[in-house]
């Protein structure tokens, strides 16, 4: 059984590009949300980004485990997400966020899933489709470390908004090595 919580934006609304600090940070408009029988949640992006459609989807997996950090009142809770391809978007997603980046390539081909381990900062993502979540996703962290990366995921269901934000210039490289095939 899969349920679709809600579905909009058929079209590619613009993705909004925020260059600050050195950072390239993305805003998409939710497109789709289902709660799959899996009991994930998928999260589905439309846009627009450098004159190309774009898209990819992003499932979060069940079963949070809240940890405590030193110095931090609300536990941090521990899972995991998957970035998935849902098309040629995906592949021209990948191709107009590595020329943000700063690289100039002209095709990328997207791998079909790829697992990662999230953290919610300060926010449980299991209560995700009813308060806004920030979250951290790790890629690559059992693997060799030129394919480690790490993003900023921020969702908020209300407001139909996902944020992917960037992390550390250091890592645009081993992201993008990790998106492809």
């Amino acid at each position: 059984m899969i349920w679709s919580i809600f579905t909009f934006a058929k079209d590619y609304p613009e993705v909004i590009v925020a260059q600050e600090d050195g950072f390239v940070d993305l805003q998409f408009k939710i497109s789709s949300l289902k709660k799959l029988q899996s009991g994930n949640t998928e999260f589905v992006v439309k846009g627009t980004l450098n004159h190309k459609n774009v898209g990819f989807a992003i499932e979060l997996l069940p079963n949070w485990d809240p940890k405590k950090i030193e110095g931090f009142e609300q536990p941090f809770c521990w899972g995991a997400a998957i970035f998935k391809e849902t098309g040629p978007e995906t592949s021209a997603f990948i191709v107009a966020l590595s020329n943000l980046y700063g690289n100039q390539i002209k095709h990328a081909e997207a791998h079909p899933f790829v697992p990662a381990e999230a953290v919610g900062l300060a926010c449980n993502p299991e209560d995700i489709l009813n308060t806004p979540c920030k979250m951290k996703l790790f890629f690559n962290s059992d693997s060799d470390e030129s394919l480690y990366s790490e993003v900023f995921l921020n969702v908020d269901v209300s407001a139909k908004i996902l944020e992917l934000n960037e992390k550390d210039n250091e890592y645009r490289v081993p992201l993008i090595k990790s998106l492809t095939k």
